[in-house]
């Protein structure tokens, strides 16, 4: 019922209003998304940024086993080795770290020479398992020996992720990570890795990978179970994300499940990073926990789209009460409304009548026009030769005039139909139908029609459009003072539509006068000295005020006009 009574303007207030208040409530929405994610962002980054700062930290103390296995004077011992662990305070600044420890490389031909050398302190050491590898990787030392019992003896040739990663930092000299293994001390059997820095009997300036090799003598190692490693890194405990660790698929890490703290079965935000670490590459997913949706839930956006459509409905209710209010005026402009309508019907028929006139008189008057020019071809050619040199000259100014009188009452009608009738939308290309116009017009041989066309084919109501290129076109020939002449013809496109110029070579146009050449029957010379009505730059102006075109006159008052104006884009 209230749509019913609403005029169509109202409702447009209202759905633009609507718009309005779906637009704010979007950009609001979008912006809290933004401040979100960019929260986010932050938060992964900042998880990420410490496991690897923890890692370097990890690397440092891997890299001072080195420096104090170079320092000893001595092969170390395994006391030499337990005095460094402890001055290391591993498990207050090495929060996550299962131990550190000294892997020796074993040629095959030194084996029995290295066990006597361990069974020395420690009578029941023995290298495992069993492998097919020439050599021997084993663990010699590891502190807290305690806690790292099982993993004295481990020969890391026995497994390929250990050796892999014990050979890539002795080839490279970097520090190299395992992918994911299971530490033979970790009785609950989960993802773990190996942390390698390799030994060398001396320090090398740019040492090429033989001398590598020859100078190799062990690996300083942490090794790391995955889960205490996160634990000490970032402890589970008001974390705004969760995450997942990954190596070639293998899961190393995971808090991704209903068992962990504020877990969110759909979180706000997710994404997955690609991290390089020490020769091997972790994939991490990260995305929000409950927490996160918990401090980051705005209801602003939700204030703006209710505060919206409470106004929405305030206008309905104001645009409601001003249609009731407005109701008799709205019945007593319908009245004026058919009032203007009966009277618009008047002027038509009026126009009607107007046009009928114009074409009568035209008809009527032309009727006795050509029967005078008839009878003066008859006289001239009756007596041809016999005329007096003035008689002849009478009869040739009265055939010129009975021939202006009739261009005159052509461009008449012409002129007073401008406006009322506008012809049809057609294509029109350009080059073609200016060079038709200038054929049709016959010009002294000695004229010549320069068109430059950017715009190709267009659409215009021809009529008009037609008939100003060919008054403009003829009154370039008909007022050219020489036997030759060039009339050059421009179109191309602007901001406002069209823009075409209609330039000669022939006389100029005096200052005084180039206000006066639209007015009607306004010739620069005497008529008797030029054909034409003087109609045609007032058709001209005619047709063009009709369509709100811009139009000018450029002449220097010596040689050449150039005639400019804009014609509107029509579809």
């Amino acid at each position: 019922m209230v749509k019913r009574f609403l005029p169509w303007h109202h409702w447009i207030v209202v759905i633009l209003s609507l718009l309005l208040t779906l637009g704010a409530w979007l950009i609001a929405s979008q912006q809290v998304e933004k401040r979100n994610k960019a929260q986010f962002d932050y938060q992964a980054a900042q998880l990420l940024e410490l496991v690897q700062e923890r890692m370097v930290r990890y690397e440092e103390a891997l890299w001072g086993g080195v420096a104090a296995l170079h320092m000893l004077p001595h092969d170390a011992t395994r006391e030499d080795w337990r005095l460094f662990a402890e001055s290391l305070q591993i498990e207050t600044r090495f929060p996550g770290i299962n131990g550190i420890g000294v892997i020796h490389y074993v040629p095959a031909q030194a084996f029995e020479t290295y066990l006597t050398w361990q069974r020395e302190s420690l009578p029941d050491y023995q290298v495992y398992p069993a492998h097919h590898e020439t050599d021997y990787w084993p663990i010699t030392y590891i502190e807290p020996q305690q806690l790292n019992r099982q993993a004295v003896g481990l020969d890391m040739a026995h497994e390929e992720n250990r050796y892999q990663a014990a050979q890539r930092a002795r080839d490279t000299g970097t520090a190299s990570i395992t992918g994911p293994i299971t530490l033979v001390q970790d009785d609950m059997r989960t993802p773990g890795f190996l942390f390698y820095a390799p030994w060398y009997a001396q320090r090398l300036e740019q040492p090429t990978l033989a001398q590598r090799r020859s100078e190799f003598r062990g690996l300083v190692y942490a090794p790391f179970i995955m889960h205490k490693l996160m634990d000490g890194v970032l402890e589970n405990v008001n974390r705004q994300v969760h995450f997942s660790i990954h190596d070639a698929q293998q899961s190393l890490y995971s808090e991704l499940s209903e068992a962990s703290v504020d877990y969110d079965a759909n979180p706000m935000f997710s994404a997955s990073f690609s991290v390089p670490f020490y020769g091997r590459t972790w994939d991490f997913q990260v995305q929000t926990t409950a927490l996160f949706r918990q401090q980051n839930t705005h209801h602003q956006p939700l204030l703006i789209l209710l505060g919206g459509i409470v106004i929405d409905l305030l206008l309905i209710i104001i645009f409601v009460l001003l249609n009731r209010a407005n109701r008799i005026a709205v019945a007593y402009a319908n009245e004026v409304t058919q009032d203007l309508r009966l009277r618009q019907q008047e002027l038509e028929e009026a126009n009607r009548e107007l046009d009928q006139f114009a074409f009568v008189a035209s008809h009527d008057l032309k009727a006795p026009l050509r029967g005078i020019q008839r009878l003066a071809d008859w006289i001239e050619e009756d007596l041809h030769g016999k005329l007096e040199t003035q008689t002849a000259d009478y009869l040739k100014l009265l055939q010129s005039r009975v021939a202006r009188l009739e261009n005159l009452l052509d461009d008449l009608l012409i002129y007073s139909r401008v406006g009322r009738k506008e012809g049809v939308v057609e294509c029109f290309s350009f080059t073609k139908r200016i060079e038709e116009i200038f054929a049709l017009l016959d010009p002294p041989k000695g004229f010549k029609l320069e068109c430059h066309d950017v715009i190709g084919e267009i659409k215009v109501f021809t009529t008009p459009f037609e008939l100003v290129f060919r008054n403009l076109i003829a009154n370039a020939i008909k007022h050219h003072d020489r036997a030759q002449g060039v009339i050059t013809v421009y179109g191309v496109r602007d901001e406002k539509g069209y823009r075409f110029e209609v330039a000669d070579d022939g006389p100029g146009i005096p200052a005084e006068h180039r206000d006066r050449v639209f007015e009607l029957f306004h010739t620069l010379k005497p008529r008797d000295e030029v054909e034409g009505s003087g109609l045609g730059l007032a058709i001209i102006k005619k047709i063009l005020d009709q369509y709100e075109c811009e139009y000018r006159l450029q002449a220097n008052g010596e040689r050449g006009v150039r005639f400019i104006f804009h014609w509107p884009q029509q579809e």
